[in-house]
């Protein structure tokens, strides 16, 4: 049996408490020999639950450390979704295991730490993927299955805050424009607002639009070509997405193959750290690293 492994800085947080049962789902869906086993925080949670509280109400095994988790597991989640500069840390120990790996959004805070992780990954011949669930909506994956060319333009929206969020939006961009932005330029169109362009260099362009208002939907929308009249809406539905991703992260578990290239991992993580620069000179060009 494939024995999945929880890993987090601390447990008690929405996507650390949902996607337990978003895999065991999937895993009665497909009818695999697997199963959520154990978790490990390493800090208390502001909520005052502990580990062995949030163990009892998921069903899994308390590890009193990272070590044991690792070691009681053949495949590991590390979570810590809602504070990126945490990733690093929390993931050391599961990067250096040699068992695949996944690490939720945001990969890491900034290139270099990104590097820094892949490098510990490649030391110990860890796989690893990571990856927002926006990715694997159905109506991105029906449309790359019937238009597998790139597309012209893509224009995407969502909420919330660069850092924590534009991940969602990005993952989109990456999954149907594939990687190599050159350069992105932001405006200043409100406070709090990111409005982006990414520019391929071949022609090809991305926008992003990102308000901080909890209420406004992801939406994407693709362009084919210049005249504007092949695109398409893709809309972003919950109902799709997370059994979607779910069983994406169960493929690189029984494989481990990665699901995104790394390449476009490093590259989101790039582009936020390069958007965070480009907010405070507004309508300038800055090329994104690699």
């Amino acid at each position: 049996m494939l024995k999945i492994g929880f890993a987090d800085w601390y447990l008690d947080n929405w996507h650390c408490n949902y996607f337990p049962g978003f895999l065991r789902d999937m895993i009665d869906k497909r009818g695999l020999d697997a199963a959520v086993t154990h978790a490990y925080g390493m800090h208390p949670a502001p909520s005052g639950m502990t580990n062995a509280d949030w163990c009892r109400e998921h069903g899994t095994v308390e590890c009193a450390s990272m070590e044991e988790l690792v070691s009681e597991v053949d495949a590991i989640m590390v979570i810590a979704a809602d504070d990126v500069m945490t990733h690093e840390e929390t993931a050391r120990i599961p990067l250096s295991s040699g068992k695949p790996c996944f690490v939720d959004k945001t990969f890491a805070p900034d290139l270099a730490a990104a590097k820094r992780m892949a490098e510990i990954a490649r030391k110990y011949h860890t796989p690893w993927f990571s990856s927002s669930a926006q990715r694997y909506c159905q109506d991105v994956i029906d449309y790359k299955a019937a238009h597998p060319e790139k597309p012209l333009y893509v224009s995407t929206v969502g909420p919330h805050t660069l850092d924590n969020y534009a991940v969602h939006q990005l993952e989109v961009i990456e999954a149907l424009m594939g990687p190599g932005i050159r350069r992105l330029k932001a405006f200043a169109p409100g406070e709090a607002v990111t409005q982006l362009i990414l520019d391929y260099g071949d022609g090809r362009m991305a926008g992003f639009n990102q308000t901080p208002q909890p209420w406004a939907e992801f939406n994407f929308m693709v362009t084919r070509s210049g005249r504007g009249t092949d695109g398409a809406r893709l809309k972003s539905e919950e109902g799709s997405f997370y059994p979607n991703f779910a069983s994406a992260v169960l493929d690189f578990f029984l494989t481990g193959i990665p699901a995104v290239p790394h390449e476009e991992t490093f590259e989101i993580v790039s582009v936020i750290e390069t958007a965070r620069r480009a907010r405070l000179s507004p309508d300038e060009w800055f090329d994104v690293p690699v």
